[in-house]
């Protein structure tokens, strides 16, 4: 994903870092690889104009009803949102800046929902306005879903 956002990452003088040992996730390769391509691609769409984006991305494990979960961390130094709009940013067409200044069609997000649902999982936001975004992926350590 860094070396497919490479220009972006470039021109913004972004930083993304691995802020220690990611999880290895069963499921779909394409798939996966489009939930964390749309965050850290958002990340860097909404910084701050006067600030270099700083995108981390962590990981821990969870022991829920006596399953292992994997929790992903993606968080950034952005423009943030409003906390009250948390749940509805994951809707279809759900846009909280104006077109003309952030490009996009609304679904990216809505798009992420799907597959960590798709995945047997659970995502979040929490956000403050001007103090970044923290997107918070919850996927099964073992998922046995076959995918073709």
């Amino acid at each position: 994903i860094k070396s497919d956002l490479e220009v972006l990452i470039s021109e913004k003088r972004a930083s993304v870092l691995k802020m220690n040992k990611l999880p290895l996730i069963t499921g779909s390769p394409v798939l996966i690889y489009q939930l964390f391509y749309n965050l850290i691609n958002n990340s860097l769409k909404f910084a701050k104009a006067d600030v270099n984006p700083v995108i981390e991305v962590s990981s821990f494990k969870k022991l829920a009803d006596k399953s292992w979960l994997n929790c992903v961390v993606v968080k950034d130094n952005g423009i943030g949102f409003d906390k009250a709009q948390a749940k509805n940013i994951f809707n279809v067409f759900t846009r909280l800046h104006s077109k003309s200044k952030y490009d996009g069609t609304g679904l990216g997000l809505a798009l992420c929902k799907k597959i960590v649902e798709r995945h047997g999982g659970d995502i979040f936001a929490t956000s403050e306005v001007d103090r970044g975004a923290t997107f918070t992926i919850i996927l099964p350590e073992k998922y046995e879903h076959q995918y073709q």
